[in-house]
């Protein structure tokens, strides 16, 4: 579960269901990321369709395949790509079920993070700082 698709470090690409769900971890680590939130993207396609993307598949039907290509729509403006909800990852920890990170928009942000706790904290409790 180590590699990481560097062209695709977006929560956007890894919204299968609602809910979180596990999309980073290295054995032995007990920190692992989660995707978590909601997707909900309005968009109007090439024959100015209205399209309501929730899921990572749907984002790939529209011809949205990497990050370049979210922030390229992104950037079109809320008249034809409108976030109304927008997932992110967040660090959880296999020992301590009560704890979990603040929000991080790239999975590569939070896979370093979460070993960075796992050398700080290699038991998988983080202290109180």
């Amino acid at each position: 579960m180590d590699n990481i698709n560097k062209e695709k470090l977006d929560a956007a690409f890894y919204v299968w269901e609602n809910g979180f769900e596990s999309v980073w971890g290295v054995e032995g680590n007990p920190f692992f990321v989660v995707r978590n939130g909601e997707m909900r993207i309005i968009t109007n396609n090439e024959t100015e369709n209205r399209v309501v993307i929730r899921y990572t598949d749907q984002l790939k039907d529209f011809g949205i395949n990497n990050d370049k290509e979210l922030a390229e729509w992104s950037a079109k403006g809320e008249e034809v790509f409108d976030w109304v909800h927008n997932a992110w990852f967040e660090i959880f920890s296999v020992i301590d079920l009560d704890w979990s990170s603040e929000p991080f928009h790239d999975l590569q942000e939070a896979a370093d993070y979460a070993k960075e706790l796992f050398n700080k904290y290699p038991e998988g409790v983080v202290e109180d700082e």
